[in-house]
C-alpha cells in the first residue's frame, strides 16, 4: 500500500501534468422484470423480500466495496457518493473517486464484493397475533411466561453449519467514466451529487407524470416487506420471530421500529444520503459544523441580525480560576414542562430559519443593486 489518498499524477507528450479522476456508479441485481414505470411485470413473483433485505444493508455492500477497492488499487482511495433509488426502488451509488484506477480492476472488485449478514435465522415469524410480553427485565411468552432469546444468547447459539442469514452481492450494472478537471464533465459530475445534499429520498419516489396506480402498488408491496423485517440488532421486529432485540427495552412492538428505514418516504434507505471517505476534504465533522455556522452568522449580521449563542441547560455552574465550567445531568421533567420546552425550542428554531432566509434575500438584493451590507 501507498501513502497517498489521491491518484496518480500523468504526464501527457506535451509536458503538461495532470491527474485524472472517475464517476462511478454501483447497482444492485434484478429482482424481476420491471416495465418502464418501474413496477414488475410480474408483482407474483417478483422478490420483493431480497429487495427489500437489499435496501437495508446496502451501506454495508458499499463500504465492503471500497474496503476491496483500497486493497486491490493499493493506495486509500477517496470519494465523495450519493445514494439514489432507482426507479424500481433499488438503491444505487454515485461516487466521485480522487484517482484513475483500472477500469478491469474496478470490474473485479465489483464482482468479487458480497456482504453475509451473521443474524439468527428470521424466515419463519413466531409472534403474529399474539406478543411477547415484558415481565420487567425480559420479553417472554405470553403464554408459557418462557423467556425468549436473548440476542447475545441466539448468536451464540449458531454454529459452522448455520447459513447467512442475508447473502448480497452488487449487480451486472457498473458504469465508469474518466474526469478531468477543470472540464464540463467535471462541473457536470459535481452539480449531480451535490444535488443530492438537499434531496430527500422521499422525492424520487413519485411518478414523473402524475399518480400511477401500477408504480404506486409497487410501493406499497415493498413498503410492507419492510415494515417486519429487522433493520438492525436493536429492531423491535426481532420479537415477531421470537428473539430479544439487543439491549431490550419495554414497549417495543413489532413493525413500530423507530428507524427510517421501515418509512414509506425511504423503503429501507434510512441512513445518510451523501456518503463521504473521512479524508475527501481533511476536516472533521466538528469543523465542517463551525464552518456552517460561520457562514449563517456572518449572513444573518449582514442584514443586522445578531444571531444567539446556543447553550444547552447547565443543571450546575462553578467558576475555575475565574472561568465558568458547566456540569451536565441529566434530569427527568414533567410532561407539561417537557411539552413546554420542545414547543418553545421548535418555534426558536422556525423563528432563527425565518431570519436566515430573510437575510440571504436581503443580500441577494443588495449584490443585484450593486450595493454591500451598508448600502
Amino acid at each position: 500500500m501507498e501513502d497517498r489518498t489521491v491518484g496518480r499524477v500523468f504526464q501527457a507528450p506535451d509536458g503538461r501534468r495532470y491527474r485524472p479522476s472517475m464517476f462511478v456508479t454501483l447497482t444492485l441485481p434484478s429482482y424481476g422484470k420491471i416495465k418502464s414505470n418501474g413496477a414488475p411485470v410480474d408483482p407474483g413473483t417478483y422478490n420483493y423480500r431480497r429487495a427489500a433485505l437489499d435496501a437495508l444493508h446496502f451501506a454495508k455492500l458499499v463500504d465492503r466495496f471500497w474496503q476491496n477497492l483500497r486493497r486491490c488499487s493499493g493506495y486509500k482511495v477517496q470519494y465523495f457518493a450519493a445514494v439514489e433509488p432507482q426507479k424500481r426502488l433499488a438503491p444505487h451509488l454515485h461516487a466521485a473517486v480522487r484517482g484513475a484506477i483500472p477500469r478491469e480492476i474496478i470490474r473485479q472488485v465489483a464482482r468479487a464484493t458480497y456482504v453475509q449478514v451473521w443474524w439468527p435465522q428470521f424466515d419463519q415469524a413466531i409472534y403474529v397475533d399474539r406478543l411477547p410480553v415484558w415481565d420487567g427485565s425480559d420479553y417472554v411468552d405470553p403464554d408459557t411466561g418462557e423467556l425468549l432469546p436473548t440476542w447475545d444468547g441466539a448468536l451464540s447459539a449458531l454454529t459452522d453449519e448455520d447459513r447467512a442469514a442475508h447473502v448480497m452481492r452488487l449487480g451486472n450494472r457498473l458504469d465508469i467514466a474518466g474526469i478531468i478537471a477543470p472540464s464540463a464533465d467535471a462541473d457536470r459530475a459535481v452539480r449531480y451529487l451535490t444535488k443530492y445534499l438537499a434531496k430527500s429520498i422521499a422525492s424520487t419516489y413519485s411518478a414523473s407524470d402524475g399518480f400511477d396506480p401500477d408504480y404506486e402498488a409497487h410501493i406499497d408491496r415493498l413498503h410492507e416487506e419492510l415494515r417486519f423485517l429487522p433493520c438492525s440488532e436493536h429492531c423491535a421486529n426481532w420479537l415477531r420471530y421470537g428473539i430479544q432485540p439487543k439491549d431490550a427495552v419495554p414497549a417495543l412492538r413489532p413493525g413500530a421500529c423507530g428507524s427510517k428505514a421501515h418509512d414509506r418516504e425511504n423503503l429501507g434507505v434510512g441512513g445518510r444520503r451523501v456518503l463521504v471517505s473521512r479524508q475527501w476534504s481533511g476536516k472533521t465533522l466538528g469543523e465542517h459544523r463551525a464552518d456552517r455556522a460561520t457562514v449563517v452568522r456572518e449572513a444573518l449580521l449582514n442584514a443586522g441580525i445578531v444571531a444567539p449563542e446556543i447553550e444547552r441547560l447547565a443543571a450546575s455552574v462553578t467558576l475555575t480560576d475565574g472561568e465558568p465550567r458547566f456540569v451536565w445531568q441529566d434530569t427527568k421533567a414533567d410532561e407539561a414542562t417537557y411539552a413546554r420546552v420542545i414547543l418553545e425550542s421548535v418555534e426558536e428554531r422556525a423563528r432563527w430559519r425565518q431570519q436566515y432566509e430573510a437575510a440571504k434575500s436581503r443580500s441577494a438584493i443588495l449584490v443585484g443593486a450593486g450595493g454591500g451590507p451598508s448600502g
